[in-house]
């Protein structure tokens, strides 16, 4: 049996989602911020302080939407790294009983040996030839750290 190699996965469907998701968000808050009028139901006035700071909410949103494109798993002999939305971590080889990646589930998972369990967001059901062939390559190190 060859050895497995360093693994450096990217999700590809959710970064496109990402990508898209981030342009409707700040293009529809930019487009609303144009569409307010000059006076409110009320009487009140809509000044370019209000259209900016509708476009400044249409960035804000882009930009946790962006927040996507973090995730990522890194994996050679040693460890593995998991990037998350709000988080990244390094789990040595050591403390990693299981990669646990089922039909049921919408991303894989890592099993610790303290019973504590973590996602691997990057690695998702829909990517699916591509997200099967990454958790067999992160099964393979895993196996190879054990012999």
């Amino acid at each position: 049996m060859t050895e497995p190699g360093q693994l450096d996965y990217r999700p590809r469907k959710s970064r496109i989602g990402a990508w898209i998701g981030a342009v409707i968000c700040l293009g529809g808050f930019t487009a609303l911020s144009f569409t307010l009028g000059s006076r409110t139901v009320e009487g009140g006035t809509v000044t370019w302080a209000d259209q900016a700071g509708m476009i400044g909410l249409g960035v804000i949103g882009a930009i946790v939407i962006l927040s996507f494109l973090r995730l990522r798993v890194r994996a050679d002999e040693k460890g593995i790294e998991i990037t998350n939305v709000a988080q990244k971590r390094y789990f040595p080889w050591g403390v990693v009983t299981a990669v646990n990646f089922t039909e049921k589930m919408t991303w894989a998972t890592v099993e610790l040996a303290d019973d504590d369990e973590m996602s691997i967001m990057a690695v998702q059901v829909t990517d699916k030839e591509r997200a099967v062939a990454a958790i067999k390559h992160l099964r393979a190190l895993l196996e190879q750290s054990r012999s």
